[in-house]
């Protein structure tokens, strides 16, 4: 049975105070304080590191915590019947192609200042954190089965990484913005090659397959056994199906497999969370 589930933006303020007792010990005693702020799902969405300190979470290692988890719960909100690893490599390609763009612009209106000059301008450093952001969601979908068990689909994986840490290598060296703007290019060029091949060149069906969601009811639990199913919770979040055990009701039902993820558990979204609701 296909799963409708409500818009991340719908939820109450106590539907957000549900998915924050999920998250980890450290964040629980924030959960008093959404509720007594009034965080709904759309403001929640929104929230920022700002917005947080005038809730009372002050500590930035916690933010982040929080913040990381939220951008789990926008990608699912707003990509999870759209997104594909072709609509997504189409999005990194444009965003290396605006790069290139902004810094071509750059160069026909003042040229000698960047030959001279060794302080990166604001946008442009905007515009490589607006690439890196998108090459994080096209790594997130290579990163899960089917993709990860493919060897192509992962030297694509490794290509994209390695030219994101070249990226963020180069505009931390002490060079001239018009050395820098160089090798920021000669990645870009690169990136939108890799890109190019998965958007135009690739013919395997998977690269246009988006996500979708699937109610599935295990009945026969008995205390003693178990659900039967092996899940790998990533630091961030991410609860994926490794396996089952075979005859387990999660065997025995057919619609669970290596690869699927855990969205929500006896109607309580999980995702951003750690894994405490699977016990």
């Amino acid at each position: 049975m296909a799963l409708v589930m409500e818009p991340v933006s719908k939820w109450s303020t106590s539907q957000v105070v549900d998915w924050m007792k999920g998250l980890d010990d450290c964040l629980q005693q924030y959960v008093c304080v959404f509720e007594r702020g009034g965080v709904c799902g759309e403001r929640l969405l929104r929230i920022s590191h700002a917005e947080l300190e005038e809730l009372g979470v002050s500590r930035i290692g916690h933010q982040e915590l929080i913040l990381e988890a939220v951008d789990l719960l926008c990608a699912l909100n707003s990509g999870l019947e759209t997104e594909s690893v072709r609509t997504l490599a189409h999005k990194l390609g444009a965003s290396a192609k605006n790069l290139q763009n902004f810094i071509s612009g750059r160069r026909r209106s003042s040229q000698s200042e960047s030959r001279s000059s060794r302080r990166l301008p604001n946008d442009l450093l905007t515009s490589v954190v607006d690439l890196i952001t998108a090459a994080k969601s096209l790594l997130a979908w290579l990163d899960r089965s089917p993709f990860a068990a493919v060897a192509d689909y992962s030297v694509t994986r490794n290509n994209v990484i390695q030219l994101c840490l070249e990226l963020t290598t180069i505009v931390q060296q002490d060079c001239t913005v018009f050395e820098t703007e160089n090798k920021i290019l000669h990645v870009c060029k690169t990136l939108s090659e890799v890109c190019e091949h998965i958007v135009c060149v690739s013919s395997d069906p998977l690269v246009s397959q988006s996500a979708h969601l699937e109610l599935v009811h295990l009945t026969n639990i008995k205390t003693s056994e178990g659900l039967g199913m092996y899940i790998k919770s990533t630091y961030d979040g991410l609860h994926v199906i490794t396996g089952t055990t075979e005859g387990s009701p999660a065997d025995r039902c057919k619609k669970i497999h290596a690869g699927d993820e855990v969205i929500q558990v006896n109607h309580q979204t999980v995702v951003g969370g750690n894994d405490s609701r699977f016990t």
